[in-house]
């Protein structure tokens, strides 16, 4: 359902004196979204925000000088004042108007097959002993712990007294 299809709902519930939901759209955003967004809750200012992680990073720099006497205190408030400066400048850096985002990396990775690949069915082939599995040698047969016989021919393997007897 779009949003004009609800407007028009509710202005068809609205006419028959029930109340009905109105959808708003405030700074772009609409209320059926972001229901916060008619009260200016959606999103604070971009400055406002930087503005509070620098005072609050040096209010928490500023508590060294207090009335605390262990050193416990001191590395919490300066870990803690250190992430929200640091935390503070990859937003003001990541989130600034007019960013060009870069081009996404162009890497060769498992994911690229060649056109037309097809993968083969390996659990067929295990059971068939055919692809890769065709070429196996008796032995590994039974490492695999495959009946059969290999491309050697069959050939006496003595089994350990804890191994399964083929």
């Amino acid at each position: 359902m779009t949003t004009a299809d609800r407007e028009q709902e509710d202005h068809e519930v609205s006419g028959h004196g029930n109340h009905g939901t109105t959808v708003e759209v405030h700074n772009g955003v609409s209320t059926e979204d972001e229901p916060s967004a008619a009260w200016g809750w959606h999103q604070f200012p971009r400055r406002a925000t930087i503005i509070a992680g620098v005072i609050g990073g040096l209010f928490l720099f500023g508590m060294f000088f207090g009335n605390h006497h262990g050193k416990v205190e001191d590395i919490w408030l300066g870990v803690l004042g250190a992430l929200t400066l640091i935390g503070t400048f990859f937003y003001a850096r990541i989130s600034r108007p007019g960013r060009v985002l870069p081009e996404p990396r162009k890497t060769v990775t498992a994911h690229n097959k060649p056109l037309g690949h097809q993968e083969p069915n390996w659990v067929d082939d295990q059971n068939n002993l055919t692809g890769v599995y065709a070429d196996l040698t008796t032995e590994d047969l039974r490492a695999w712990n495959l009946p059969g016989e290999g491309v050697d021919g069959p050939k006496e393997i003595a089994t350990p007294k804890h191994g399964l007897a083929h």
